[in-house]
């Protein structure tokens, strides 16, 4: 039994899945919705015998298969379990459809069903965080195992799998340990079959199965421990080797080789100076996989490619500038580092605040201005535009040396040429003087943004109404603005004829 997550949440899942068994060994995934989760739940456990009756049936599904049946049953909140003692003949505890190492690669890139494996654990890379697809952080552990025959295959772990698995094995206190790995995404990198982790891969640590006598013949003694694999390069850096770290400097950064630094964790201690919005400052994604949605041609959906249509969710997307006394350089950052740096989701800025302008930059982004921090960054795609690679944050963490001695700053006459000669971009002064270098001055944002953030809308009604309030305050604010100049125009006016001798 499993209940998986929704990729990239943290706290919504979809609902409970479970394999049942019976005693032909044939195997048929059963599945329930999240809706009746608490229903169904509390009445089963794993390894238990149950007669299960008013449930119904569908066909399985065409991708993703967990157990090779062509059909699946659904479980709801009427469903009855009745615990049987043990029964004759005799049903297995697992069933695991096992694939041999050499018939991996004939399962590359294939979707149909997923893959399960069995082997003895030879190497484990310590837990540790990545960045996916630039656009959110996952845990993340690598396994190493091997057959009877010698013949080896890397696994990786993602997200919760990877944190109960490194739990579990580091419980075990005999070697050598034997483990099956279930419902495995077989891909190939770098000419090398490598096996990931999906939502509903499972392990199960010296299984009672058939293949594990065989095994326990193989590897049986203490040479066959399990031994520590060195963390990657591309983890992010933990606070007890950051302050060890060498930081470069902006100068130092802009002449780094992508090529050369690719998987190499970079720190920069530097300042925010200002934005670029030319191509917004979120967008909609999928609330699956964090890509774009596209329209769809002729129709007024917005599609994911791998997961279709879907309900768009607003996702931090940030051009920025950073800076030093050295230089300067731009960056981009996405998603979950992006919350991390503003301390709010995208979602509640665009959704429950009525942030909705791609073009307007809301003060909680605006005040990161000017703090200095240690950014952790690495090289991206290469732009087609500028011919250099992206530079994407990957984590931020928090410094309170100053850059240089504070400079006074500068008058609003001497930023005023500046504001002309930027217009398209948002360029925005450091809210403290950190740098020599002058920043123009701008404001992006309005009374109206102001009024918004203070509304927490219940229901739809209320938060159209809140939205055009704050639409009405602001036009209110600048007819107002139009009329008392013509007054004082008028007023001015008078006062002249008044003191004219004529």
């Amino acid at each position: 039994m499993w209940r998986p997550k929704l990729i990239g949440s943290t706290d919504q899942f979809g609902g409970l899945q479970c394999i049942l068994v019976d005693q032909k060994t044939d195997a048929i995934q059963a599945s329930v919705k999240e809706i009746d989760y608490d229903f169904v739940a509390p009445k089963i456990k794993a390894g238990s015998i149950y007669e299960i009756t008013h449930f119904h049936t569908g066909r399985n599904k065409p991708s993703h298969k967990i157990v090779p049946h062509v059909a699946q049953l659904f479980f709801n909140a009427r469903t009855t379990f009745k615990e049987l003692p043990t029964i004759q003949p005799h049903i297995p505890r697992h069933r695991f459809y096992l694939v041999d190492y050499t018939q991996l690669s004939t399962r590359i890139d294939k979707i149909n069903i997923l893959t399960d494996v069995f082997g003895h654990i030879t190497a484990i890379q310590p837990l540790e965080q990545k960045m996916v697809g630039n656009e959110r952080l996952e845990d993340k552990c690598e396994v190493c195992i091997e057959n009877i025959r010698k013949e080896d295959v890397r696994i990786t772990l993602w997200g919760n799998t990877a944190k109960t698995f490194v739990s579990q094995a580091l419980q075990q206190s005999t070697s050598p340990i034997f483990a099956a790995f279930t419902s495995l995404k077989v891909k190939q990198f770098q000419g090398k079959i490598v096996l990931n982790s999906s939502v509903s891969t499972l392990i199960f640590i010296n299984p009672d199965i058939q293949e594990l006598a065989a095994y326990k013949t193989i590897f049986n003694d203490s040479t066959h421990a399990v031994k520590m694999m060195p963390s990657s390069t591309a983890q992010l850096m933990t606070p007890q080797h950051l302050e060890a770290a060498k930081k470069l400097s902006v100068q130092e950064l802009n002449v780094l080789d992508p090529e050369t630094h690719k998987d190499t964790p970079i720190l920069c201690r530097a300042a925010i100076t200002r934005f670029d919005t030319r191509n917004g400052w979120w967008y909609k994604a999928c609330p699956s996989c964090f890509k774009q949605l596209r329209t769809a041609a002729h129709r007024d959906e917005l599609l994911c490619p791998k997961h279709n249509n879907q309900i768009p969710l607003p996702w931090f997307k940030v051009s920025l500038v950073l800076e030093d006394s050295t230089d300067e350089t731009n960056a981009i950052i996405i998603g979950r580092p992006a919350e991390q740096l503003f301390k709010i989701s995208c979602n509640e800025l665009v959704v429950q605040r009525g942030f909705t302008d791609q073009q307007q930059l809301p003060d909680v982004i605006l005040q990161t201005r000017g703090q200095v921090k240690i950014f952790q960054l690495r090289f991206g795609s290469m732009r087609s535009d500028f011919n250099r690679n992206d530079l994407l944050i990957q984590a931020i963490f928090d410094d309170t040396m100053p850059l240089i001695e504070p400079t006074p700053q500068s008058s609003d006459k001497s930023l005023a040429p500046h504001d002309t000669e930027n217009i398209g971009a948002q360029m925005v002064p450091p809210i403290t003087p950190l740098l020599s270098k002058q920043i123009p001055s701008a404001s992006s944002t309005s009374s109206a943004d102001a009024s918004i953030t203070e509304v927490t809308p219940i229901s739809k009604k209320r938060y159209r109404d809140a939205v055009k309030r704050a639409l009405y305050l602001s036009s209110i604010k600048k007819t107002k603005k139009v009329k008392t100049s013509i007054k004082e125009k008028k007023n001015h006016e008078e006062s002249a004829k008044q003191s004219s001798p004529n």
